[in-house]
């Protein structure tokens, strides 16, 4: 870190001019990873930032990207903020209306497309007036132009334009790399949203580098340390806490071919860290265990017995784990506990962790509410999960935990410079320096989303008396009951996660007399236990229906139901045939369900499990 630094771009050319021959980025070409040494890595950028100058960007122009992550990503967004330009970054899974709608809005003058897929749906509808040039990733551009003044240019083509650009402005863009303040806009970050239309968050250079400092300051990255990125660097969360800080604290950097391959990729490049999501670190913990269901029976009892202790001595079956004045009883459960702990780790637990590639040390989960039991598992088999919080308003991490001083079903403490509060209704609210200054072409949405001067979150919270933080529920999404009742359906919703028939479940019941869910069964398990129960020749549809599939289903909302309030339990559920999906509209790009679509979507199957009276 250099007091110098006022801008993210700052952060990028030191590290290129310190680290020059340390890998930078691993990419896999043919089949294997290769490193990206940081000249190369910031040569790649420069070449793109002078192409970029060379078709008239300028400062204060936003450029889009629209695009799975990969290298040219990375090279892209740098090349776009060192020009002083903002960088719009657009979730290569929306909807060619979607896309429409945020080129327009933020007045992109250009954007990188991935490939052709992505690059029609620009060319799906008319061109806004002001996007002059497409450039593409990767494939031929159309062979016929588009109608307007749209030029579309290959990335090769580019970074060409920008090596002859180089040779007589090189001094000008550096003077426009030393020019952009920490006031200035970096990006425009679209709110994915579960609700409404996207609105433009507009974070400055001091927003992203407040919460890279702070955060490599609570994780004490190391020289050893290799990051692998799978998230959409659309998002803000993987965008902060994966590429910027990598190059904060100047670790390498292996991107996913894709979401599928992540486990192998883990196995290819051994991370130290990993920035993930909920759903990933649920997916990883149900596979395991349905996994283990198919080996032999030998193996399968002592892969139970293995999971089935607990870290924690206070936790054994009938014991205590005090010890009340030191018994010789006491000396030897402890010490049994140990060898068991050690027999397991060796018999189950290490072979477990070299499938995430043996050396992670550092797991990171944020975008939504991690189960307890599933931080637990990871736990108890030598993984790390830390859970953090944040928003695209600030940044991304607001707070998070430290492996030190982890405390599970927290999102830990506030980062250093970050203030936080409760308002009267336990609505978390927050101000500090990567608050962001507003939406762009929005000033009734930027006045409502503040208060005396504090961000509203939108989130209910608790906060302890050692300041850690619990997030409870969206405000907006808080059910009353036809009683008046109060139940936050996330938490509900949380808690089915760690049930191994279930992959996504929606909670429903604001006005009514009582709660109902919508289940969507996990893949795995329904394939497994249809061919357990010998059932054949069934659609999906005529699956779920099933009478052992709804048992099944029936003795999860039961254990979920034992640990509720009367007024929380589930009283009746419907099984839907698929799951939800990005591609249908139904899960954010950070998989989370959008409840007003799903809701919206299901009305008539939700309100058809009560009464007609009801």
């Amino acid at each position: 870190m250099s007091i110098l630094d006022k801008s993210i771009v700052d952060v990028f050319w030191r590290r290129v001019e310190q680290n020059g021959e340390r890998p930078a980025i691993l990419q896999k070409i043919d089949g294997a990873y290769v490193p990206v040494i940081w000249r190369e890595h910031g040569r790649a950028v420069e070449m793109a930032m002078a192409g970029l100058a060379q078709h008239s960007v300028r400062p204060g122009d936003k450029v889009a990207i629209l695009s799975q992550p990969c290298p040219k990503w990375t090279w892209a967004d740098f090349a776009i903020l060192s020009n002083g330009a903002v960088t719009v970054p657009i979730y290569p899974t929306l909807a060619v209306g979607e896309v429409e709608y945020l080129v327009t809005h933020s007045d992109a003058v250009g954007v990188f497309c991935e490939d052709l897929s992505q690059l029609e749906k620009i060319l799906a509808r008319p061109i806004p007036t002001t996007l002059r040039f497409a450039v593409l990733f990767k494939g031929q551009a159309p062979p016929s132009p588009p109608s307007g003044n749209l030029q579309i240019l290959q990335w090769d083509d580019l970074a060409a334009d920008g090596e002859v650009y180089l040779l007589a402005h090189r001094e000008e863009l550096e003077a426009r790399r030393k020019a952009i303040a920490a006031s200035d806009v970096a990006s425009i970050v679209y709110t994915s949203g579960t609700t409404g239309v996207p609105k433009g968050v507009m974070l400055t250079h001091h927003n992203f580098l407040s919460v890279v400092q702070a955060a490599c300051r609570l994780h004490d990255f190391k020289e050893t340390d290799m990051a692998l990125s799978f998230l959409p660097l659309s998002h803000v969360y993987e965008r902060v806490g994966g590429q910027f800080m990598a190059v904060q604290a100047g670790i390498p950097t292996a991107y996913a071919e894709a979401i599928d391959t992540v486990p192998q990729n883990m196995v290819e490049t051994h991370p130290t860290i990993v920035n993930g999501v909920p759903r990933f670190y649920e997916k990883a913990y149900q596979r395991i265990k349905f996994e283990s269901r198919k080996l032999p029976k030998a193996q399968q009892i002592l892969i139970n017995w293995a999971l089935g202790l607990s870290k924690n001595l206070a936790d054994r079956p009938g014991g205590t784990g005090t010890d009340d004045g030191g018994t010789h009883e006491f000396n030897i459960i402890k010490q049994l506990h140990i060898a068991e702990l050690r027999a397991a780790d060796r018999l189950v637990y290490s072979k477990i962790r070299r499938r995430f590639g043996g050396k992670l040390r550092l797991l990171v989960s944020g975008a939504a509410p991690l189960p307890l039991e599933v931080q637990k598992f990871f736990d108890l088999i030598g993984l790390n999960i830390v859970e953090g919080y944040g928003l695209t308003e600030t940044a991304a991490p607001l707070a998070c935990n430290a492996l030190e001083t982890n405390r599970p079903g927290t999102v830990g403490r506030p980062l250093e410079g970050i203030e936080v509060k409760l308002a009267e209704d336990g609505e978390l609210l927050v101000r500090g320096p990567s608050v962001f200054i507003g939406y762009y072409k929005n000033d009734a949405a930027t006045q409502e989303a503040f208060e005396d001067g504090w961000f509203k979150t939108g989130d209910i919270a608790e906060i302890d008396a050692d300041g850690y933080i619990a997030i409870k529920d969206r405000k907006k999404d808080i059910i009353i009951t036809a009683g008046g009742k109060h139940i936050a359906p996330q938490y509900i919703e949380n808690l089915f996660k760690g049930e191994q028939p279930i992959s996504h479940c929606l909670v429903f019941g604001d006005r009514k007399k009582f709660v109902v869910c919508l289940f969507t069964l996990n893949p795995d398990w329904l394939k497994n236990h249809a061919a357990t129960h010998k059932i054949t020749g069934l659609a999906a549809e005529d699956l779920v229906k099933h009478d052992s599939v709804i048992k099944a289903v029936q003795a999860s909302v039961d254990r979920i139901n034992a640990g509720l309030a009367n007024f929380e339990r589930i009283k009746t559920f419907h099984i839907l045939p698929q799951d939800f999906s990005i591609e249908n509209d139904e899960l954010t790009p950070t998989f989370k369900v959008k409840r007003k679509k799903v809701t919206e979507k299901y009305r008539q199957i939700l309100d058809s499990l009560y009464p007609s009276e009801d």
